[in-house]
């Protein structure tokens, strides 16, 4: 037997395992070979008492009782039973102008009112990550839980596109006051009874110079849309003179 392998190997040994490990080990293994006992706690320099609690709390425990308990790992068990961090904590604090997530208790960061899209887009994806429930993201976003499942939903399926198409579709509602839907209204009907075009690009600029309202091709082709009012552009010259020839008014 080598005294220089030994040594190397016990060097080598107390690296992977700790100290404390080792002599456990070699410990176990001289008294599973039948080595007496009070030889055997004299040879590894440990009380003969703690040596009967090893040899019974490992047979009873298994590898871990090898270890120092006071270890917040186990090199005995499998790696898919250990480095597991704690799963992280996330709370949401409601705050007058802007939402805090709190991760883990000390992490913290802000998302301002101010900036909705942003709010949603990370609300939206804590959410999908489990580290939010439904309830209080829904009312962060001030949506019902079913449109919010729906919301997370596409923001999974077309990014944060998905989201800012959904923002800018509410949007054109804010531009649509009654007076400027009763106007894009007139102008539609105006153009169409005149042969005017009635693209969304017409009807907005036409707006422009009759009554000095801006709103984009873009807006005024979602909304007469949305009427129905494009579908009926070309009929409705032909029912007006239908109107002539059968009322008495004209």
């Amino acid at each position: 037997m080598s005294t220089v392998s030994s040594q190397k190997r016990l060097e080598q040994a107390k690296t992977a395992f700790g100290s404390t490990a080792v002599t456990r080990i070699i410990s176990l293994a001289l008294y599973l070979l039948g080595a007496n006992l009070r030889e055997l706690a004299a040879f590894v320099g440990t009380p003969l008492d703690t040596i009967k609690t090893l040899a019974k709390r490992t047979l009873r425990d298994g590898l871990p009782a090898l270890e120092d308990r006071r270890r917040k790992t186990s090199n005995f068990l499998p790696v898919n039973e250990i480095q597991h961090p704690p799963p992280l904590s996330c709370k949401l604090l409601f705050e007058k102008d802007a939402f805090v997530v709190v991760i883990d208790g000390e992490k913290r960061f802000e998302l301002l009112r101010r900036n909705p899209t942003q709010c949603r887009t990370v609300l939206l994806t804590l959410l999908n990550a489990n580290l939010l429930d439904i309830e209080e993201v829904s009312r962060a976003i001030g949506l019902s839980p079913e449109r919010t499942r729906k919301l997370r939903a596409a923001l999974v399926r077309g990014d944060v596109e998905a989201l800012l198409d959904r923002r800018r579709g509410q949007q054109q509602d804010y531009l649509f006051t009654s007076e400027v839907k009763s106007e894009l209204v007139q102008q539609f009907v105006l153009n169409a009874l005149s042969g005017w075009p009635t693209s969304g690009r017409a009807i907005s600029e036409d707006l422009q110079r009759r009554c000095d309202i801006q709103v984009s091709e873009r807006s005024v082709r979602l909304y007469l849309n949305k009427l129905g009012l494009s579908r009926i552009a070309g009929v409705l010259p032909e029912l007006l003179e239908a109107q002539k020839k059968t009322s008495s008014n004209f």
